[in-house]
């Protein structure tokens, strides 16, 4: 009995030991993992708008509206950090 309580203490030891040195990996791979996948996630969306708005014609309101909101979210962003907004100036129309 005595043999068999300091062999799951053992086995306990190492695997506790295992544990700390397989932690940082396993992290690293998490982590990895969700910055590749949100940047392919953002690059794909990013990529169809961008691809949509450019195969639309220039003289359109849909094409006006992608310029007026991308403006809009520049501004809000400049407000955001505490930018002044006179301090930057929007590129001509």
């Amino acid at each position: 009995m005595k043999d068999a309580v300091n062999q799951a203490s053992e086995d306990a030891q190492r695997a506790s030991e295992r544990i700390r040195e397989v932690g940082p990996d396993v992290l690293r791979s998490a982590s990895r993992f969700a910055y590749t996948g949100s940047y392919m996630l953002s690059y794909g969306i990013v990529y169809a708008t961008v691809f949509v708005a450019k195969s639309l014609p220039q003289d359109n309101p849909v094409v006006e509206g992608f310029v007026d909101g991308g403006r809009a979210a520049i501004d809000a962003v400049n407000e955001a950090k505490g930018y002044r907004s006179d301090s930057f100036q929007s590129a001509p129309a």
